[in-house]
This record gives C-alpha cells, structure tokens and sequence, in this order.
C-alpha cells in the first residue's frame, strides 16, 4: 500500500495529524462560513419558510456563496499537507503520477450506472419522475455547476479517502479497519442533509447510503493504490445529482432536467452495493489500475 505509507516523509508526528485537521476544520467550517453569513445578512441568500438554506432553491449568486465552505475544504486540506505536513498534495492522490485516465472511466462508468438505474427505477415506479428542464436557468446554472462541483466533490475525497484515510493507516494499516472507518467518517456529516428527514424508508437507510459510498470509494482506493477513481466517482455522481435528476429538499437546490418525486433510500442501497461490485469487478478497469501503478 504505498499510496498510505506516503506520510513516511515530511513531518508525520502524531501532533501534526491533530494540528492538520484543525487547520482543514478552520478553513471549512469558519472561513467557509463567513460567506453565507454575509449573504444570508445582504439578502442573498433566501432561506427556506423554517429557516434552513441547506435546500434551498439556488439562484446563480446563492449557489456560489454556499459552494465556498466545500471549496474552503479543498484550500484547508491543501495548506494542512504543504505547510504542516510539508508534503505534496499528489501524495495524497496516488503513489506515483496521478492516473486521469482512472478518473475518465470512473466517471464514464458511474454515469452510464446512475442512468441504468434511473431507467430502471422509472419503470419500476412509475410516476416517481417528471420533466422539470427550465431551460433559460439550466443554462445559467450549469457552467457554475460544472466548475464548482469537481472541486468540491474532489475536496471531500482528499479530505477522507486522502487525508483521513493516510491518517488512520498511521494507527492501523489493516484495510477492513481503513474502509469501515472511512464509511464512518464520511457518513456522519452527511446526516445533517436535509434528505435525512425526507427519504422513503427513513434515515438509517439513507445514512447507509453515505456510509456505502465511503466504503466503496475507500474499497477502491486502496485496491487502486490511489483514490483517482474515487476522485471520479465523486465528482460524476454529483454533477449527476446536480444537473442531470434532482428530487425535493436536496441539498444542491439546483435545476435539473428530471425532478424525482420521493427518494427511495433502499433503492440506493441497492444501486450503491451493485454499482461498486460492477466497478470492482471490471476488467478493463483492473488492467488499467495495475499497469499505472507500477509507472515510476
């Protein structure tokens, strides 16, 4: 696992991980949140009827204020490598050079399952989907869509497939230890998104879909060598959930060219579990992922 033994150089003591995290948790949650605040108090942002701006629904302005805390996540990490652990941020991301051809399939492939499923949920409920393309809007959202999302979506992965993840194997480098904990870790964030209270099949389902995500993810990372496809997974299923279906009270609250009525978190379950087993299981992805990994 030479991706996970890459802390072995620049500075590694165990006080650096702490100092490091509370570099990343100033920049996300206090640097980042001075935009909102602002906004929320100049009237740019309109919070929903009980007070939250979570999902709301976001205007071109709104949607880059509430960006700036994930892509503070992205500037935290960054400082936390280069200034406190003096190392560079491809080495969080792989081993030796970072693969995007790992990043193009998993993105391919993870599209092209996001739309099987959706086909296949439609016809099994019929009625949970309908056209919502408002197109003048679609269009002003999608160019901020498609450059703020990859880096919020790749901030999340440094932050726990990178920088936890190498965290934790300085403890205990036994891959079932790593990729539990990363589920954990991913997921208890995510339990403050609005689409808790809002699933069909109630919150443990739909914390299980976060916790899926960061094990598979983690899974492949460490099978990898490299959290490139993770990378890729990330950023697609986003902008997918961003731009392409949406559904009521998601945390986005952008424009999308289909809107799903309920969200069914078995389901998701289901799609998730199957969805990774399909990527790990993938020759071409297999051959890709061993021959890169042994480029100097």
């Amino acid at each position: 696992m030479d991706w996970l033994q890459n802390t072995q150089t620049g500075n590694s003591k165990w006080w650096s991980w702490w100092l490091g995290l509370v570099v990343i948790l100033l920049f996300y949650i206090f640097l980042g949140a001075i935009p909102v605040v602002v906004g929320a108090a100049v009237g740019l942002i309109t919070p929903n009827t009980d007070g939250s701006i979570a999902s709301a629904v976001a205007n071109p302005i709104q949607f880059v204020l509430l960006m700036i805390s994930p892509l503070m996540l992205f500037v935290g990490v960054w400082v936390a490598q280069r200034l406190v652990h003096r190392r560079t941020l491809r080495e969080l991301t792989t081993a030796h050079a970072f693969r995007w051809s790992l990043v193009w399939q998993s993105m391919a492939m993870w599209l092209g399952l996001s739309i099987v499923a959706t086909v296949v949920e439609a016809l099994l409920y019929p009625g949970r989907y309908e056209w919502s393309l408002d197109v003048p809007q679609w269009i002003v959202m999608a160019p901020l869509i498609l450059l703020l999302i990859p880096i919020q979506a790749s901030g999340e992965e440094l932050m726990f497939r990178g920088y936890l993840l190498q965290a934790m194997a300085r403890l205990w480098a036994k891959p079932v230890f790593l990729v539990l904990l990363s589920g954990l870790a991913f997921m208890l964030p995510h339990l403050g998104n609005p689409e808790m209270d809002k699933a069909l099949g109630g919150g443990i389902p739909m914390a299980l879909n976060y916790f899926l995500m960061g094990v598979g993810t983690a899974w492949l990372s460490i099978r990898d060598n490299g959290i490139e496809r993770a990378i890729g997974i990330h950023v697609v299923n986003n902008l997918y959930a961003g731009m392409v279906v949406g559904y009521a009270g998601s945390v986005l609250g952008t424009p999308t060219i289909i809107h799903a009525n309920v969200i069914d978190a078995w389901f998701g379950v289901i799609v998730i579990c199957i969805s990774f087993v399909v990527l790990y299981y993938w020759p071409s992805q297999r051959i890709v992922a061993v021959d890169e990994r042994q480029l100097p």
